[in-house]
């Protein structure tokens, strides 16, 4: 019988621990056409494309590009999401870092593949 309580307990508290865990929302994010390009609306920043990364390099998932579920924009490595976002398709291999148009401070290490936006 004590075990058999064990059990039980052990189970309830997996499921109260397991409900008071909050999911993170995902924000809304979409695109607008730029002059040769596609940018990224998320809240009140725009972001234009950077230059390619590793899909490794991504980190937490912050929302999908207009509800579509594969495909997603991430933090990138420990760079400020209100600076430095990723965005790829699930079944890509790469991803495209995009930067807020108002950052000038390049990161060593990271060059534009985009003459305009150097």
């Amino acid at each position: 019988m004590k075990k058999i309580r064990a059990w039980v307990f052990a189970v309830l508290m997996a499921v109260v621990l397991c409900a008071c865990g909050e999911e993170q929302e995902l924000a809304d994010i979409s695109t607008v056409e730029g002059d040769g390009y596609v940018a990224i609306i998320w809240e009140e920043r725009t972001y234009v494309p950077f230059c390619v990364v590793s899909k490794n390099d991504c980190g937490a998932l912050i929302g999908y590009v207009d509800g579509n579920a594969n495909d997603r924009v991430c933090e990138y490595k420990d760079y400020p999401s209100t600076e430095w976002i990723a965005n790829y398709l699930t079944m890509d291999g790469g991803a495209l870092l995009y930067k807020e148009v108002n950052v000038v401070d390049i990161p060593d290490g990271l060059q534009s593949e985009y003459e305009w936006n150097d």
